[in-house]
């Protein structure tokens, strides 16, 4: 049996015992969905943007992880907010890896700053900073509701009124040409998922269900959708 190969974005950080060191790391709920709807993970460290060609060959599929912002310059504007949360070489490495799936049109999935990237490599823009979306829960417990559109994979999944945890101080603000809103806030209506009306086989949303497939079966079922179906 055959297993598709499903790219995983990553990020870097300090060693906590040890600053003087770095580690590559994604969280484990990435990689645990994906080897239980079958798929076989491939963890991709941040490297030079010439890279993703070779890496685009290797996998099927790709998921897009959260993390740091996008630098605004990426979306045509300064920076308006006080962070430091940026990392230039994983963002010129993330789009290399977009602009090489969209080329072999391989499907991508992407989760919040994957999301906003998503969107930004598209030619949309990114509110810089917003208000009560960074929960102070725990992971594993949704904190608000979401309006999903009817009829759409993530609806099929979720229903069409679910709640979801959150955390992120930015959002998609202008969305690129080639996305469509499939799912809004019920508080505010900051865009919480996407897909792409082109045809080209994309899903990306703002939650995070890696921290949830061990809690609720519909987190675990929307990998299952990613690795199987998109």
């Amino acid at each position: 049996m055959t297993h598709p190969i499903i790219g995983i974005s990553s990020n870097i950080e300090y060693n906590p015992e040890d600053r003087n060191f770095f580690q590559v790391y994604c969280a484990k709920g990435y990689v645990d969905g994906v080897q239980k709807a079958g798929g076989l993970p491939l963890v991709l460290p941040i490297g030079a943007p010439e890279l993703a060609v070779q890496y685009a060959e290797m996998m099927d599929k790709l998921i897009l992880t959260g993390g740091q912002n996008v630098l605004p310059e990426y979306y045509g504007e300064e920076k308006t907010i006080s962070s430091d949360d940026y990392s230039r070489d994983r963002d010129e490495f993330e789009l290399a890896l977009i602009r090489e799936m969209l080329k072999r049109n391989k499907p991508i999935f992407s989760i919040c700053r994957g999301t906003q990237l998503f969107n930004v490599a598209m030619g949309g823009t990114l509110h810089q900073e917003i208000q009560s979306h960074w929960q102070d829960l725990s992971a594993m417990h949704p904190t608000h509701k979401v309006n999903l559109i009817p009829g759409t994979p993530l609806s099929d999944i979720f229903s069409e009124h679910p709640s979801i945890n959150s955390f992120h101080r930015q959002a998609i603000k202008k969305l690129a040409s080639n996305l469509e809103v499939i799912g809004s806030s019920a508080e505010d209506n900051i865009i919480e998922a996407v897909k792409t009306n082109d045809g080209y086989p994309y899903l990306g949303v703002q939650w995070h269900p890696e921290f949830m497939i061990d809690h609720r079966e519909e987190d675990l079922k929307l990998f299952d959708y990613i690795v199987n179906q998109l």
